[in-house]
């Protein structure tokens, strides 16, 4: 008995300290902008240019590996959008949101090179949107969502990080900014698969 007991303690020991040799912290970043503008050809009336309209987004993630193939994290991001008035560009509306989804990620292949899976993640956002005379809107946002990831190491440190799609739950409140018991609740399930959900981001393992 007592080498049945010896043998599993070893065994624990060893597999305890494989975990943790495998154990991996790893950081990463992306950067999205976009800016529209254009006019509007009217075949009598004169042409009108379009509202200025500009985003910007900036993300980051954080994530420790706590075995070969299955990991948890949060994704962090900022999200801001401005659009000005064509005619008078002092006339102006805008939003942020911030952005924290904690996650678990499972690797379904998980190699040298390729990591790939999917991550389970929670989705909690707030801002506010105003325009150029006062607050509108208080905003936030709860859900989850199912995101295919990929990952391409060039190097034992330096790896290529991909989401593409995701299929999701989001419920957002929007409330007042004078009177927050006006409210606009909207649950929105949501498949998608576009290129436009394709997003690329640099990540460094420790």
């Amino acid at each position: 008995m007592k080498k049945v007991l010896k043998t599993i303690i070893a065994a624990a020991i060893i597999s305890a300290a494989a975990t943790t040799a495998n154990a991996q912290l790893y950081l990463s970043g992306n950067v999205s902008m976009s800016s529209e503008s254009g006019k509007i050809e009217h075949e009598v009336l004169p042409s009108n240019d379009k509202n200025t309209e500009n985003s910007f987004a900036i993300g980051a993630e954080i994530g420790y590996y706590f075995s070969d193939n299955m990991a948890f994290g949060a994704d962090l991001s900022i999200n801001h959008y401005k659009e000005k008035n064509a005619n008078d560009k002092k006339i102006w509306d805008a939003g942020n949101m911030f952005y924290i989804n904690p996650y678990f990620r499972f690797d379904f292949v998980s190699t040298e090179k390729i990591s790939f899976g999917a991550k389970a993640e929670a989705l909690l956002g707030f801002g506010k949107y105003k325009n150029n005379d006062h607050d509108l809107s208080k905003d936030s946002r709860l859900g989850v969502a199912i995101i295919p990831v990929l990952n391409y190491k060039f190097t034992p440190n330096w790896s290529a990080g991909v989401q593409f799609g995701n299929i999701s739950f989001t419920h957002d409140i929007t409330k007042d900014a004078d009177n927050e018991k006006e409210k606009d609740i909207t649950n929105k399930m949501n498949c998608n698969l576009s290129l436009t959900s394709l997003t690329f981001s640099v990540v460094y393992t420790f």
